[in-house]
């Protein structure tokens, strides 16, 4: 029965199916499992995909699954009191998310929509406490995998605090091209708002800086496609806040 999200066994799960389903990414920290122990991570996995828009973990609920994003683009999201809201980073392929729970109260610090269709696994969060109990190599790796999500949020977020919105949106446009879409142009697939959002800057002067470095020939810009035409212009607007 088809439904609005569907939910099924994981159809491409083989043996090491968490080691092979990628060859890069942070997914590899599964490399490190034997094979006794992926058939533990992979037992009752299920795969679920996810329309543009709809909410793969919701920020205050219980951190019951690690959710591994196989294809697609997700925001992460803290929410505030009523409407505010700010995007702390986006994830795409070869992603891992715990929520930000996982060890500590059991609940979701955040929340992770789907900007586009979202192939991912969600795998019992039970299972990774014993095999971080069983496997110091992996414990070792999933804490490096958190610090480094983590010190991003942390370096996002001071950006944001101590920079100019110039500077604001510098250091967005070259997170985008380098650490997301890795390519140049690229279509971001995010409105206007949400990438005020991850800016913590109105729509309106996130358009306004956007249409300043358009005119002064750092970016082209056509709807949600961005091409960055002077990077290093951008990188000196980024250090100088």
């Amino acid at each position: 029965m088809e439904s609005r999200r569907k939910v099924e066994a994981c159809v491409n799960c083989k043996d090491r199916c968490c080691a092979r389903c990628f060859d890069v990414g942070e997914d590899s920290i599964f490399d490190c499992l034997t094979k006794e122990e992926l058939e533990l991570l992979v037992k009752e996995k299920r795969h679920i995909h996810f329309k543009a828009g709809e909410t793969i973990l919701k920020q205050n609920t219980a951190a019951s699954h690690v959710v591994c994003i196989k294809q697609g683009l997700a925001k992460i999201i803290a929410e505030g009191d009523g409407d505010k809201k700010l995007i702390l980073r986006l994830v795409a392929n070869h992603s891992i998310l715990t929520g930000g729970g996982v060890f500590i109260e059991e609940i979701r610090h955040f929340t992770v929509q789907a900007v586009t269709e979202v192939d991912c696994c969600f795998i019992d969060s039970d299972k990774i406490y014993e095999l971080v109990s069983r496997n110091s190599k992996f414990a070792f790796e999933l804490l490096k995998l958190n610090n480094r999500q983590n010190i991003q949020m942390l370096n996002n977020l001071v950006g944001i605090t101590q920079k100019y919105m110039p500077g604001r949106v510098s250091d967005l446009l070259l997170y985008l091209k380098n650490e997301i879409f890795k390519c140049n142009p690229f279509d971001t697939k995010l409105s206007r708002q949400e990438l005020a959002d991850m800016t913590s800057m109105t729509m309106e002067s996130f358009i306004r800086i956007l249409k300043e470095f358009k005119s002064a020939g750092i970016i082209a810009v056509e709807g949600t496609h961005i091409h960055i035409l002077d990077e290093d212009a951008l990188n000196v607007i980024s250090k100088k806040g």
